[in-house]
């Protein structure tokens, strides 16, 4: 099959409504990842051994079901005891929880290389647990995760292709119906991939910097 130019040109449109889609699905999906992560690693470290054990059995399961698995079940079973939702929501929720689990462990590492001795600043200084938190221990974990964080909204970025399946218009849907009505597969998928690695570049770029920082 010859590459059409004016069907590519033709296209186009649909594939930007596709870049909408697949922009706001990881920003609303990254804002989830990045806060429940945040929350699970401090949860994880004041809670009991039992609140500990739940918690890492939460982060287990969301780490080790593949996405795909995830979202069908949250589409398809969840309706059959009552719970119905849109497929956007679901997708969005489902990449954010799955995310979470990896910011936290990533959250949790960052806490485990702050010296003990910082904490037992804090506690010499009469703070109270709440402003340990809120203004010395969170604003070190989040600084000191920010490129390990960055890559996974990058990894989420690329997975949202996913929500294809449920019907999600993100740029791989649109590039999959664009061919489907068509019969014309190479430019909707080339043009998608070439979209998805210009799209790539920012979150390269800022990678790449932060990197030469902590050099």
């Amino acid at each position: 099959m010859t590459w059409d130019w004016s069907f590519a040109f033709a296209i186009l449109p649909r594939l930007m409504l596709g870049v909408w889609y697949t922009v706001l699905v990881t920003l609303a999906s990254s804002v989830i990842a990045l806060t429940v992560g945040l929350l699970l690693a401090i949860l994880e470290n004041v809670s009991t051994r039992l609140g500990r054990a739940f918690v890492r059995f939460l982060l287990e399961l969301f780490r080790g079901v593949p996405i795909l698995v995830l979202l069908y079940f949250a589409f398809y079973v969840l309706p059959e005891i009552g719970l119905t939702f849109p497929a956007m929501p679901i997708g969005i929720a489902v990449l954010g929880v799955v995310y979470a689990a990896f910011c936290s462990e990533v959250y949790r590492g960052s806490l485990i290389t702050i010296p003990i001795e910082l904490r037992d600043a804090c506690v010499a200084l009469h703070l109270s647990p709440y402003v340990t938190w809120r203004r010395v221990l969170i604003p070190l974990m989040v600084k000191r995760s920010v490129p390990s964080l960055l890559n996974y909204v990058l990894a989420l970025f690329r997975n949202s292709s996913y929500l294809f399946a449920l019907g999600v218009p993100v740029l791989m849907g649109q590039a999959n119906t664009v061919g489907y009505e068509s019969f014309r597969y190479v430019e909707p998928f080339t043009l998608a991939g070439l979209i998805y690695i210009v799209m790539n570049l920012p979150f390269l770029y800022l990678l790449s910097r932060l990197k030469d920082k902590h050099v």
